[in-house]
């Protein structure tokens, strides 16, 4: 999974980012395409406005001025501006909409004080410049709504544009004033309450621009700026602002008391003329209007149609991406799973079957046990390379391991079989003086000495038991369980603190015997030596359904019970003999006992006495156990000489059922079979 996710996440990122880059370029481009046709589609209604706007404004300065032939055309002026305004905030709201900057607060602060201002100048009360700042304040808005249009124009040409028709729109504006503001001069016959000074400049500003712009602009607007100048209207209104001029010039000369020069047109003709180069620079300035806002809307659409194209390409690629990291996620994860699948073959199959083998005594090449791991030469085929090669050295040092546990258990067991032959000369020499001495003082030292040489002789058998051999000691007939469990007690130093009741009248087959004395003589030793000096050990047998099963039970301090379910589970599967097993464990003669039951199929288990110490159980199996009663031979064959035998103490039970009585006794020590060896014998005194 890990895998998995490494490759999709990034292919996933970038898909998720493809796709999202596309929709955003998209929803961009879409959105400067809805800017222009929203612009586009509010140039008819500016135009309304601007010339509703200065209509009222150019009546209301001539009604202020004293002109009364202005005042009927008041009333539909104001009604085409309420109108007009009306249709410029319902058509632009969803431009509005798309910018959030803009702020249509000023625009709605001034329609609302535009009741006060109309109020106020049919009451006469209004000053003619106040009616002139606030109709020209109402037209300013037109001119900040262009220039924010400019600073949020898709791309510069466009934004070039857009500042082009807004100094059409100001010269516009600026011809209008200066028509109110001639028509107030006129009407007046003199001076008015706005200086002469604003009429001077509305008309140089718009003259100047006109002639700046026809040289700046394109051809088109250039060939329809310079028709217009040259048209009889615009000659009409330049004469017309000409005399008024000359008027004004000699009114402020001190000329006052003289009548005033007639002007060059009638009222009538002056408007028309002025109406007319109006319309000519209103026109002119939408033309160029339309054409930035097309111009905006064919890039719009353009750029929308590269997005899409661009944007489906990048989603292409980035889904072409995702799958190919798929693909090859899945292909890295299968070889992955087949590497696992072929390494824990190897790892729970092959090796443990290899140290099987190696256990058993097999030769194993190593070069044989290779495995084939092809996996390429990438890095998943170095890591399968790895694998072999760690292969390799786990089954060359399994091998060698192997052999060097063969070359030190040989050493272990020649080390053994030559203790074993010096402990066989000890006790030897010890029968032959305990045989000549009559001192009962030193026979019982001899007696002393003979029993460390029998406990000698038992710690070797105990190497050649672990070191994988047999003991020397072998019996041709079967032997009875009473001497076998005398045997046993005879090799433990504190033989005299065992009690042992009557046992079945059995014979175990000769071929057990050595083992099966070992095995209880280590369990009566333990029995003995983890208990207080005082106790007594009890030892009884019993005959069952599988076999004969012999108790032995101490008054120790006993184990706890994690420690007896711990030898209990050795005793039953015997751990291989190893430093490791010894330097963990200090019980060595248990582990001795799980050998021997091991190897004759005899249960042995520990659990609670009566007394609150061990009671070790063996379970004697019916297969080791004679059939036939053998007949008795001679005792020399079975039993050695008196001096050999020590004493012990068994219950037995009275005839007439009075309490039980103590009875001594004496141990013998079995004889061997006299017969020559032929299990791993020890090593005689020449090869020594």
């Amino acid at each position: 999974m890990r895998i998995l996710a490494i490759a999709l996440v990034p292919s996933l990122t970038l898909l998720v980012v493809g796709v999202s880059a596309a929709g955003y370029l998209v929803a961009d481009e879409n959105r400067a395409e809805n800017w222009a046709a929203q612009n586009q589609q509010a140039i008819p209604m500016a135009r309304e406005v601007l010339e509703s706007v200065q209509s009222e404004r150019q009546l209301t300065l001539a009604v202020l001025a004293g002109d009364e032939s202005a005042v009927p055309g008041l009333g539909s002026a104001r009604t085409r501006v309420d109108k007009a305004l009306k249709g410029l905030v319902t058509g632009t709201a969803e431009l509005v909409e798309m910018d959030t900057s803009s702020n249509p607060e000023n625009f709605l602060r001034l329609t609302e004080h535009m009741k006060q201002v109309r109020t106020a100048s049919d009451a006469g009360q209004l000053p003619a410049p106040d009616a002139y700042a606030f109709y020209n304040q109402l037209l300013d808005l037109i001119t900040s709504g262009t220039a924010h249009t400019e600073r949020t124009a898709p791309d510069t040409e466009i934004g070039i544009g857009i500042a082009d028709g807004l100094r059409l729109f100001l010269v516009v504006e600026a011809m209008s004033r200066s028509v109110a503001l001639a028509n107030m001069l006129a009407v007046a016959n003199g001076p008015t309450s706005i200086p002469f000074e604003e009429f001077a400049h509305q008309v140089g500003y718009y003259r100047t621009e006109t002639a700046n712009l026809t040289a700046a602009l394109g051809p088109t607007v250039q060939e329809r700026l310079r028709s217009l100048q040259a048209s009889t209207a615009w000659q009409q209104v330049a004469a017309m602002e000409s005399a008024l001029s000359q008027r004004n010039t000699a009114s402020a000369s001190g000329n006052g008391k003289s009548a005033p020069a007639p002007l060059p047109l009638s009222t009538q003709e002056w408007h028309n003329a002025a109406a007319e180069v109006s319309r000519g620079l209103t026109d002119i300035w939408l033309a160029q209007s339309k054409d930035v806002q097309q111009l905006a809307e064919d890039r719009a659409a353009a750029a929308t149609a590269r997005t899409l194209w661009a944007g489906g390409g990048v989603t292409a690629v980035s889904l072409v991406a995702f799958l190919i990291a798929l693909v090859l996620a899945n292909r890295v994860i299968r070889r992955l799973k087949r590497l696992r699948r072929e390494t824990l073959t190897i790892a729970d199959e092959r090796l443990p079957d290899m140290m099987r083998r190696l256990g058993a005594g097999e030769i194993i090449d190593p070069a044989d046990e290779l495995p084939d791991l092809d996996y390429g030469h990438d890095e998943i085929g170095q890591v399968a390379k790895a694998f072999e090669h760690a292969h390799a050295a786990a089954v060359a040092g399994a091998v060698n391991e192997a052999r060097t546990r063969e070359g030190v258990k040989a050493v272990f067991l020649n080390i053994a079989h030559r203790s074993q032959v010096v402990v066989h000369r000890q006790l030897e020499i010890l029968d032959q003086a305990e045989d000549r001495q009559e001192d009962p003082v030193l026979l019982d030292t001899l007696f002393k000495l003979d029993h460390l040489a029998t406990r000698q002789r038992r710690n070797a058998e105990n190497l050649i038991i672990l070191g994988g051999g047999r003991p020397g000691r072998q019996w041709r007939n079967p032997v009875p369980l009473i001497d076998i469990m005398r045997s046993a007690i005879g090799e433990t130093l504190d033989y005299a603190r065992v009690r042992v009741a009557r046992l079945p009248e059995t014979y175990v087959v000769g071929a057990v015997v050595a083992d099966l004395i070992h095995l209880l003589a280590e369990l009566v030793d333990n029995a003995t030596s983890f208990s207080p000096p005082q106790s007594r050990v009890e030892v009884s047998g019993n005959v069952v359904g599988k076999g004969v099963v012999a108790e032995i039970s101490d008054q120790g301090m006993g184990m706890p019970p994690d420690e007896v379910d711990r030898v209990n589970e050795m005793l039953s599967n015997p751990p291989d003999f190893g430093v490791a097993a010894l330097s963990a464990n200090s019980r060595l003669g248990l582990f001795v006992v799980a050998q021997l039951a091991a190897r004759h199929g005899i249960s042995v288990r520990l659990s609670e006495s009566d007394y609150g110490g061990i009671r070790a159980i063996a379970l004697i199996p019916s297969a080791l156990l004679a059939t036939d009663t053998p007949s008795l031979t001679t005792a020399s064959e079975h039993i050695e000489s008196a001096r050999r035998r020590r004493p012990v103490t068994f219950i037995d039970s009275v005839s007439n059922g009075e309490s039980e009585s103590a009875v001594l006794t004496t141990l013998p020590r079995l004889a061997p079979d006299p017969r020559p060896r032929t299990i791993e014998q020890p090593p005689t005194s020449e090869s020594q």
